[in-house]
C-alpha cells in the first residue's frame, strides 16, 4: 500500500511528508472509517483509497503533522466511507437542480463581512454546525483551496454535485450567519 501511495509522489521532500502522514495519521483514520461504516473490512479499504487520494493531493499538504493536516485528512476519510455507503445503497444521496446558480460569487460579500467583523474562529463555529457533507465542502473550498475539480476527485463525485454541495452549504451557512444577527442578504 505505502509503495503503490509512493509511485505517485515525485518530489522526495514530498514522499517525506506522506510517509510522516502516513505513520501519524493511519490508527486516526482507520477508527474514523470504522465510525462511518461500522465494518473493518471495508474501513481498511477506506483507509487505502483515502491514502492513494492524499498521495495524488500531497502538495495541498503545508506540513505533514498540524491540526490543519488532521482536520484535511478526517474530511478525506469521512467523505471516502460516505462514498462506500453510497455506493452501496446505505444512504440516499441528494439529486440537485440544474437551474440554479452555483456559481462562487453568491454570499461572498457576507463571508467577508463576518471574517472581517468576527473572525475566522466564530466562521468556523457555524461552518461546523451545518451538515458535515457541506460543512466540508466548504472547508475544502475557502480553507484549504481545493479547486471544484480536486473537491470532486476527492470526493468522487461529479463537478456539478460539487458545485451544488457548495451552494447548499452557503444557504445552510446564510441561515446560520442570520441567525447568529448578521444582515444577509
Amino acid at each position: 500500500m505505502l509503495s503503490a501511495c509512493m509511485a505517485l509522489i515525485d518530489e522526495p521532500s514530498d514522499k517525506e511528508k506522506f510517509e510522516e502522514i502516513y505513520s501519524s495519521y493511519k490508527d486516526m483514520m482507520y477508527e474514523t472509517a470504522v465510525s462511518v461504516i461500522k465494518d473493518e473490512t471495508e474501513a481498511e479499504d477506506i483507509v487505502q483509497d483515502s491514502f492513494l487520494k492524499i498521495a495524488k493531493n500531497i502538495s495541498k499538504f503545508s506540513e505533514a503533522v498540524s491540526s490543519k493536516t488532521a482536520s484535511f485528512i478526517l474530511i478525506i476519510v469521512r467523505n471516502t466511507a460516505y462514498d462506500y455507503l453510497r455506493k452501496g445503497k446505505h444512504i440516499e444521496t441528494i439529486p440537485y437542480d440544474d437551474n440554479i446558480n452555483t456559481s462562487d460569487e453568491i454570499f461572498m460579500p457576507e463571508f467577508e463581512k463576518v471574517l472581517s467583523d468576527s473572525g475566522m474562529g466564530n466562521v468556523m463555529d457555524m461552518i461546523s454546525d451545518i451538515d458535515k457533507v457541506y460543512s466540508d465542502v466548504l472547508k475544502l473550498k475557502y480553507i484549504y483551496g481545493c479547486t471544484n475539480s480536486e473537491i470532486g476527485q476527492l470526493f468522487d463525485i461529479s463537478l456539478k454535485n460539487v458545485e451544488m454541495r457548495i451552494y447548499r452549504a452557503k444557504l445552510m451557512l446564510k441561515e446560520k450567519m442570520e441567525g447568529n444577527g448578521y444582515a444577509v442578504e
